[in-house]
């Protein structure tokens, strides 16, 4: 049997091809009839029909949809780009917006002190112990700085240098315990001692000893530097007074300054060069 069909392989395979090409064609055929042979054939040709159909709209739309998501991640990346170079730009026009207020700060201290002798530095550190109470800046002695020079920033006095080097000086502000200068109020001209207080210092406050128990200042009134003190040139602003209070014997008065100064965020400072 097995060496029969061998032999007539080929003439059972055109057979099969005929009737396939016949069955096709009953299909394709016009007419108003049912064919007995396309009926059958339909059978098995519609749901392969139907399946390739099913197949070519699901492959169509992943196809789309893989397009889309592809348009997404090009859009999204596009997107950041533009993010990134908007943030760039932002933050170039506000460190120039920073840096044109630093030199507007410095061109005005320097007309408002132009008859003293100064230099202008930057605070380049603050005591990483303590902001309040010491600042470096980028002078030193290989620019003429010393020892007991007084700092200035826009609001008046902020401080003295203690400590130098060659390329950097370190100054301690009004509000450090180490502080300590004569002051006046021009208004009643009562003359004081103002120093640092370290129960004080954390509100970025000072206070003022040794006015007489008849003095009239009240909050409100401005403190200067007066010419008494031998470290300062007179007149220099300090701070404003705040509050007024009587000592506990009755003998004298003493009162609470806020210094003029914001001493928490100095960026450009003048440093007075020579003796008064």
């Amino acid at each position: 049997m097995i060496e029969f069909l061998e032999n007539h392989r080929r003439a059972f395979l055109l057979t099969g091809i005929g009737i396939c090409i016949i069955a096709i064609i009953a299909t394709i055929s016009p007419g108003t009839g049912t064919n007995i042979l396309s009926s059958g054939l339909s059978y098995v040709v519609t749901p392969m029909q139907r399946g390739l159909s099913s197949s070519i709209t699901w492959v169509q739309g992943h196809f789309s949809a893989l397009t889309n998501n592809q348009n997404l991640i090009t859009q999204n990346r596009e997107l950041q780009e533009e993010i990134h170079r908007l943030q760039f730009e932002n933050d170039r026009l506000s460190l120039a917006a920073e840096e044109n207020a630093i030199l507007s700060d410095a061109l005005n201290m320097h007309r408002r002190y132009a008859h003293l002798p100064t230099m202008g530095a930057r605070v380049i550190a603050a005591d990483p112990s303590d902001w309040h109470r010491s600042f470096t800046i980028d002078r030193g002695t290989s620019d003429g700085i010393a020892v007991n020079m007084p700092i200035i920033a826009n609001g008046g006095l902020v401080g003295i240098t203690r400590y130098t080097t060659p390329l950097s000086a370190r100054f301690v502000s009004v509000l450090d315990y180490r502080f300590v200068t004569r002051v006046i109020s021009p208004r009643t001209e009562d003359i004081g001692t103002a120093r640092g207080d370290p129960t004080l210092m954390h509100q970025g406050l000072m206070r003022i000893d040794h006015l007489e128990a008849t003095a009239q200042i009240i909050p409100g009134d401005e403190i200067v530097t007066s010419p008494c003190s031998y470290l300062f040139p007179s007149g220099l602003r300090l701070g404003e007074v705040i509050s007024v209070h009587t000592t506990p014997d009755g003998l004298a008065r003493y009162a609470i300054i806020r210094p003029t100064a914001d001493i928490s965020n100095m960026e450009v400072v003048l440093v007075i060069t020579e003796g008064m």
